[in-house]
């Protein structure tokens, strides 16, 4: 029995050491060292994940790369801020948006027409230039050959007068006669078209010079303000000629005089004191 609580002594006398022992120099120093130990620093986000280069940083890799001796030597930072740069930073490129030509007026362009008053339009200059050969080029497009005169009248062609139609539409408040049109006004001109004549009248005095073929009823295109012109002949065509005139050459006086009922353009070109020369 004494045995048993000499054992029993030793074993309590050695957890008593066991807990009340200094600890070792070694265990004191790991301590010491572990609490004054650096706390492990954040590592920077490399390119492929930032967002946005710094400014300075872009700044700075262009002006290396530039002043550079060789100027294509650059290293690899560098590039590398460039790269970020160049992805992050969107590059906008300006679209010039389109416009219509317009026509660029030469200083020795003619006045012919702009003094005109053609009812409620408004004439705009345009590009009327005298050629070498006496012949007008206007707005560098419409060739108009002759003098404008009894003797040597315009040869107008249907394209210029049908150009009117582009910016003369008083239904719709486009109130512009372009120069090239209003020049003619008053003067003498000479133009091929098909001619239509009254239906129910023996003797015609007037009739009307078309760009297109129309029989006055149901064959054919009929005519517009802009491609056809009320004639009145200074000599009446007499009965049972007028079936010979389908296709002929008008000339006379022309005039730019614009009909409108209700703003409805009903009629835009007449020719005075015409003659009729048959071309079939």
């Amino acid at each position: 029995m004494k045995i048993f609580w000499s054992v029993l002594l030793l074993v309590c006398l050695a957890a008593v050491a066991a807990i009340f022992w200094p600890v070792s120099n070694g265990s004191a120093k790991d301590m010491n060292d572990f609490a004054k130990a650096t706390p492990p620093q954040s590592v920077a986000p490399t390119a492929a994940v930032a967002p946005i280069a710094s400014t300075t940083t872009a700044a700075t890799a262009i002006t290396s790369a530039t002043n550079s001796p060789t100027g294509s030597s650059a290293t690899p930072a560098t590039t590398s801020a460039s790269a970020a740069t160049n992805a992050a930073v969107p590059v906008v490129t300006a679209t010039k948006k389109s416009t219509s030509p317009t026509v660029v007026i030469s200083p020795d362009s003619l006045k012919d027409g702009l003094d005109r008053k053609l009812g409620n339009a408004v004439i705009v200059a345009g590009n009327i230039l005298k050629q070498a050969d006496g012949s007008i080029l206007a707005d560098n497009k419409y060739l108009i050959s002759g003098a404008g005169t009894l003797e040597d009248p315009y040869r107008v062609t249907w394209e210029c007068l049908t150009s009117a139609s582009q910016t003369y539409i008083p239904r719709l408040q486009q109130n512009i006669i372009p120069q090239r049109v209003a020049m003619l006004d008053g003067k003498w001109i000479r133009i091929e078209g098909y001619m239509a004549f009254p239906l129910m009248l023996q003797e015609s005095s007037e009739i009307l010079a078309m760009l297109n073929q129309w029989d006055g009823c149901c064959i054919g295109v009929p005519p517009t303000p802009y491609d056809a012109i009320e004639v009145k002949l200074a000599v009446p065509v007499k009965p049972g000629r007028r079936h010979t005139y389908n296709f002929g050459t008008v000339t006379g006086k022309f005039k730019v005089d614009p009909y409108l009922v209700e703003n409805w353009l009903v009629g835009l070109y007449q020719l005075e004191s015409a003659s009729l020369q048959s071309d079939m």
